[in-house]
This record gives C-alpha cells, sequence and structure tokens, in this order.
C-alpha cells in the first residue's frame, strides 16, 4: 500500500515537472513570438489613434493634484 502511495506520489511531482509545450523553446521562437505581440500592439494602437488624438481635459489643467503636491 505505501509502495502505490509513494509511486502515485511520485508520477505527481513529475507530472508537475513536465515542459509547457505552449512556451517557444528557442531564441528565434521567442524573437518571432515577442515580434508578432508588439505588432499586435501597434495595430491596436493605430486603430484607437484618431479618437484619442486631443489630449483629456482635466480639472487641474495639468497641474498636480492637491494630494499629489506634498
Amino acid at each position: 500500500m505505501k509502495a502505490v502511495v509513494a509511486g502515485l506520489g511520485l508520477m505527481v511531482m513529475l507530472g508537475a515537472c513536465a515542459p509547457d509545450t505552449r512556451m517557444p523553446e528557442s531564441t528565434y521562437q521567442w524573437e518571432r513570438r515577442q515580434a508578432r505581440i508588439e505588432r499586435e500592439w501597434r495595430d491596436d494602437q493605430a486603430q484607437q489613434a484618431p479618437s484619442a488624438t486631443a489630449p483629456a481635459q482635466t480639472s487641474t489643467n495639468g497641474a498636480p493634484a492637491p494630494e499629489d503636491r506634498f
């Protein structure tokens, strides 16, 4: 019985240490992944840019808020 429990525990520990195959393994794959993420971010920013061209007006017009002055 103890051997079964020990074997099961060993299998669980080994399973927890299995590599995550969803992540890239080589430098080339990491660079491609990073380039894709940055390209998607730039595309997303370009789509949002026309609506965000004017800076938002604040009640303090750029001055620090009272709680930020100290």
